[in-house]
């Protein structure tokens, strides 16, 4: 498996558009929210917007479940993503790291390959501001015979 870094963003959770809901006094918890941001890949810019309904365990731990739609410039293809992964406890910072694999659909004739890959995201949430920066790579399989 080789991996390559196809993008980078900037987001944010949108105004008071997250809700919670608790359930079994408090065992179990459901978020809902919405955000926006930035994304960088390679040459272009372009912009996100995504819904996320992560449940929290009874531990604290978020499993984020992320649906969202990739605008890029220079493109009038939308690339639909899905994230399913963990947030991990805040840490002395109050961050929350997370990360989990990335599935894309796409009718952009220059991205219709990432129709057939997995992708890996990696980022950290500001508790304070609800604003986060992730990394994003594309996950390419190789034969065994290609490693040796």
């Amino acid at each position: 498996m080789r991996s390559e870094v196809l993008y980078s963003t900037e987001q944010a959770y949108i105004g008071d558009t997250t809700e919670y809901v608790e359930l079994y006094d408090g065992a179990f918890l459901q978020m809902f929210g919405r955000g926006e941001g930035t994304v960088l890949w390679g040459d272009r810019q372009g912009r996100l917007v995504w819904t996320n309904f992560p449940p929290r365990r009874p531990d604290g731990v978020y499993l984020p479940d992320i649906t969202g739609v990739i605008k890029l410039e220079r493109s009038d293809h939308p690339i639909m993503y899905r994230m399913h992964g963990i947030s991990l406890l805040p840490d002395d910072h109050d961050r929350r790291l997370f990360a989990g694999p990335v599935r894309w659909y796409t009718d952009d004739p220059n991205f219709l390959w990432l129709n057939d890959r997995w992708g890996y995201e990696e980022g950290e949430l500001n508790r304070e501001t609800l604003g986060f920066r992730t990394t994003t790579y594309a996950l390419h399989p190789e034969s065994p015979k290609s490693r040796t």
